[in-house]
Order: structure tokens, then sequence, then C-alpha cells
């Protein structure tokens, strides 16, 4: 799906990402976790497209892959004028039937005719997620989608997430400061180093996603723990 060799960037004479190689497969639900400011939104942004200033070689499956970027603050991505019903279908030509379905999917179809100034934090990533699905992207690009929520919206935001998530396996890369929700929802987890950013461990979680708490969870959580301390003292 996604193939990225030597890739570096640098913000004037600041180093920002130093050698990243990394090969994504179809359908993977991968995590990045690393220090503040490292340089994970920056490195999410170029395989989105959103950055092309950089060096090295990124390679995807095909031309035109449908990508959608949602982003910690979803208002970024949505027009205030404009209801939930009208944002989910922004920009395309889309099945009524297909919208409703998704909307009802989130439980958001009662609200099609608010305004995103009216929804709540949750409900608004809730939108943004919906929209990707309707748009049926290939490439999730998700940075810290649960960081703002409360413990309560994120539960049903992550819960809506995964059904969706699970009929279509679009890609996703996901960055997240929660280890636990990395490890609970990701086939891999990336970590990086402080800037300039380098892959300091790739963490492959057997039987991801599953019901109920994973078997090796607290191994895993203490995996990723120890590469990040040990990342800050190399």
């Amino acid at each position: 799906m996604i193939e990225v060799k030597n890739l570096s960037k640098r913000f004037s004479k600041n180093a920002v990402l130093k050698g990243i190689n990394l090969s994504i497969k179809k359908g993977e639900f991968i995590s990045i976790i690393g220090p503040n400011g490292c340089g994970k939104t920056t490195l999410l942004k170029i395989l989105s497209g959103l950055d092309d200033h950089y060096l090295g070689h990124i390679k995807y499956s095909k031309e035109n892959i449908r990508k959608s970027f949602i982003f910690q603050n979803s208002d970024d991505s949505m027009l205030p004028w404009k209801t939930v019903l009208e944002n989910t279908s922004l920009g395309k030509k889309i099945s009524s039937k297909k919208v409703k379905t998704i909307l009802q999917k989130v439980d958001l179809w009662k609200f099609r005719k608010n305004y995103p100034y009216e929804l709540s934090g949750g409900m608004k990533q809730l939108l943004a997620i919906s929209r990707a699905f309707v748009y049926d992207s290939e490439l999730f690009l998700l940075d810290e989608p649960f960081s703002s929520l409360d413990h309560y919206m994120k539960t049903n935001v992550l819960k809506y997430l995964l059904e969706m998530w699970k009929e279509k396996r679009p890609t996703t890369i996901m960055i997240s400061h929660n280890i636990e929700d990395a490890v609970m929802m990701s086939d891999r987890i990336i970590i990086l180093s402080e800037r300039p950013a380098k892959i300091l461990n790739i963490i492959k979680i057997d039987n991801p996603r599953s019901k109920g708490t994973l078997p090796h969870f607290n191994k895993y959580h203490r995996e990723v723990l120890h590469t990040i301390k040990r990342g800050r003292v190399l």
C-alpha cells in the first residue's frame, strides 16, 4: 500500500525527520507514538500529500489514492454554514441512501439538520469519520482524533470507528499519545524518537482489536514505554 524510503524533513536549519523507512500493507491499522514535537504530525501531513517538501521517496500502490485526514480539531475540516447532512456529502455526488445509512450507524441522522456549532466535540469527530467512510477513503490519517474528548465521548467514537473500520478495512495511520488506545486498536505501533525523529521500534500486536482485554496487553504497554524511555537517553 505505502512504501516510505529514507524520508527526511527539515524546517530551515532544524531537522525534524531523519531516514524514515516504513512499509504499510493494505488494510493495516498503524499507530505512531513519540515525544511531543518530534514530528508525528509532520510525517502524517507528508503521507497525506499536504506537505511535499521533503527528501526521500514515498510510493503508493496506485495513483490518486482516496485519502481522508481527520484532525484533532475537526472544526478545521467542516464548513460552519452547512448542515451535518451537507457536510457529510461535501464536494461529491453521493447516494443519499448511503449518507443516511452511515449517519444512522453513528447515531447522527437525527442531527442531520444541525450545524457544526450545535454539535459536541465527539459528535464533530463522528461527523468527520462518517464523511471519510461516505467517500470510501482508502487511506485514513488520524491526528490524535480522541485527545480533546472526555472518556464517555471517546468510548463512543472509538466504538463507532472500529465498527465501521471492520466493514471496509481502510488502511489507517493514527497519531496517538495514548498507549492503551494504540495497543487496543493497532496491528503495529511505530515508536519515534525525539527530533530529528527516527524509528526506534515497530511493535507487532498479536490478535489486535479482540473483544475484551488483549491477553498480553501489559507486555505491549511495557514494551512501548521501555522503547520511549530508551530513546530519550540515546
